[in-house]
């Protein structure tokens, strides 16, 4: 036995093989466990999320692009029914697709971190955590939607760049696929959700740290531009991915945009909306009544919509806050471009653009002239205006969305209370297209979804699996902190001490104070989202992108300052 420990095995390495047969044995085990869950489905109950990606996708599978065009149909950005048309036309089910890009964005993300990662071990431990995240296979991701796919997304973008600071010294030829994958994530995640541009800080901001970095290192001058030349490669695949969406919009419909929800008039003309300030400002309210009544009598082009936003029944009750008497923010958008379908606004995509843009420059005309009172400058977008009210509740809400995050909260990894709603036959065409069962069948006596007892084994296993994240996270992240703070101190000491630094020592230290700031700016933006437009309370999928930002910066943060584990040969 003493011979045993003294082989010292926890410092012994695997083999590349072994990581590799591992890392299979770990996407087989996601696999299968897909099989055991069931999506969510509630036909006719989600007609601008699920059901809005799902009549897409079947359109695009027709051949259709997505569908025939009215108020809803480029309401948002719609690479998720592509991937959802995708999955159809390859046979591979729709929970099982998802795991394997999650297991792809988690190995992107080991991979990057090899040249400050010399142990398969590390590589396959870092790889292992984001694998096996409780958020990849949490209750949200079972519904049709597109945070089932946006998390996997950002982390390609993520891992890609990552890969390539890591690597710019090395051979150019070699570094230049994580700058594709950076930029195939980046331009695939920006077309997937309209705030994708929240990934634009880290990229412009390591670009140009980078671009510094290159510029000032030693080596030939055609070697220093061709580095800097090859930082273009991300924005130029996230443009080429927008054009070539908004050329496709306008080829089935007649606008060149990715989504009219946006950018172009619709966009415009509720940020101009959200200019006229008039009555008590009322928080979640960014278009309250006394704005909108100055706007029917100011605004020919919005008088007809007065009727149906202030007298109509389905409106008011699909939109309207009952306890605020107003239509909050979130929903005033919807509201609205549901009344102009109901006036034949929406009959094309250039009338709606025509329509939108005339009430986006009557209003800051009369905005600018002084006939309407306002409350700042022109702007464009649906989020409501920054205010000092806000700065207090969205402080306390990012500060409890880190921690809800940090130990997992909302990632229950099955549905034990809703079932699937609708006819059987509707439900049956979902489950056919996509492969995948729905949770529709009930307990004896009960409105309760039934499990199999298999199922359930399945899910207590996950419940346990996220209970042990939930505990070690927080730990490991704490530990993670402390460790790059003293090692940032290290370096500024080194630093100001004129102490040569090991190349590549800072910037992996960068990376890491990105990715972790990057955590912290999702929480707090969609916090902001939450205090202003919502009000829906702390909701995990909207947080899905920053389990595993935290779970690379927490495992990266404490391995890469392993002596043992660190090569600073790149």
């Amino acid at each position: 036995m003493k011979g045993f420990f003294q082989k010292d095995i926890f410092k012994k390495d695997m083999s590349r093989r072994a990581f590799w047969i591992a890392v299979v044995l770990v996407v087989l085990a996601k696999l299968a466990v897909s099989r055991f869950q069931m999506i969510w489905v509630w036909v006719d109950g989600a007609p601008i999320d699920d059901e809005l990606m799902f009549r897409a996708a079947q359109s695009i599978s027709a051949g259709q692009w997505l569908g025939g065009y009215d108020w809803l149909t480029l309401s948002k950005h719609m690479f998720f029914a592509v991937w959802l048309a995708l999955c159809n036309a390859l046979h591979i089910p729709y929970l099982a697709a998802g795991q394997l890009l999650a297991c792809g964005g988690a190995l992107a993300s080991a991979l990057a971190f090899a040249p400050v990662l010399r142990r398969y071990k590390s590589r396959f431990l870092v790889f292992a955590l984001l694998a096996f995240n409780p958020a990849v296979s949490a209750s949200f991701t079972l519904r049709v939607y597109r945070d089932n796919i946006f998390p996997a997304l950002c982390m390609f973008f993520f891992a890609g760049l990552c890969g390539w600071a890591l690597r710019w010294r090395g051979p150019l030829a070699k570094g230049l696929p994580w700058l594709g994958m950076s930029g195939l994530g980046l331009a695939l995640a920006w077309l997937t959700r309209e705030d994708g541009m929240w990934l634009l800080p880290f990229a412009a901001a390591g670009s140009l740290i980078l671009l510094i970095t290159a510029l000032r290192a030693a080596m030939p001058l055609a070697q220093k531009l061709a580095r800097c030349a090859a930082l273009v490669i991300p924005f130029a695949l996230l443009a080429a991915g927008i054009l070539a969406f908004s050329a496709v919009n306008y080829i089935y419909y007649g606008v060149f945009t990715v989504s009219d929800f946006s950018s172009g008039g619709f966009s415009a003309a509720m940020g101009a909306m959200m200019r006229v300030e008039a009555g008590q400002w009322q928080p979640l309210v960014s278009v309250n009544a006394e704005a909108r009544q100055l706007l029917y009598e100011k605004v020919p082009a919005l008088a007809p919509l007065e009727k149906w936003l202030e007298e109509d029944e389905d409106l008011q009750n699909s939109f309207r806050n009952p306890e605020l008497d107003d239509y909050q923010s979130g929903s005033f958008y919807w509201a609205i471009r549901k009344a102009a379908y109901y006036e034949g606004v929406y009959d094309s995509a250039q009338k709606a653009e025509e329509y939108w843009q005339g009430v986006a420059d009557a209003i800051n005309e009369l905005c600018d002239a002084g006939e309407l009172p306002s409350n700042g400058p022109r702007r464009t977008g649906t989020t409501p205006p920054i205010r000092a009210e806000y700065v207090g509740p969205v402080l306390k809400e990012g500060l409890h969305s880190l921690w809800y995050s940090l130990t997992f909260g909302g990632c229950e990894p099955y549905d034990a209370e809703n079932l699937s709603i609708g006819p059987t036959e509707d439900l049956e065409v979902w489950e056919n297209y996509l492969g995948q069962r729905t949770n529709s069948a009930a307990q004896a006596g009960t409105a309760l979804p039934y499990y199999s007892p298999v199922q359930r084994l399945v899910y207590l296993g996950l419940e346990v699996l996220r209970a042990v994240y939930a505990v070690a996270l927080p730990v490991a992240f704490a530990a993670a902190v402390a460790l790059q703070v003293k090692n940032a101190a290290a370096l500024l000491g080194d630093a100001r001490k004129k102490r040569p630094i090991a190349p590549g020592r800072g910037m992996l230290a960068l990376l890491l104070a990105g990715l972790f700031a990057m955590a912290l700016l999702r929480c707090f933006m969609i916090a902001f989202v939450e205090v202003a437009s919502f009000n829906i309370g702390t909701y995990a999928m909207y947080l899905s992108t920053v389990h595993p930002l935290l779970l690379l910066f927490s495992a990266a943060g404490i391995l890469t300052l392993w002596k043992e584990n660190v090569s600073w040969q790149n």
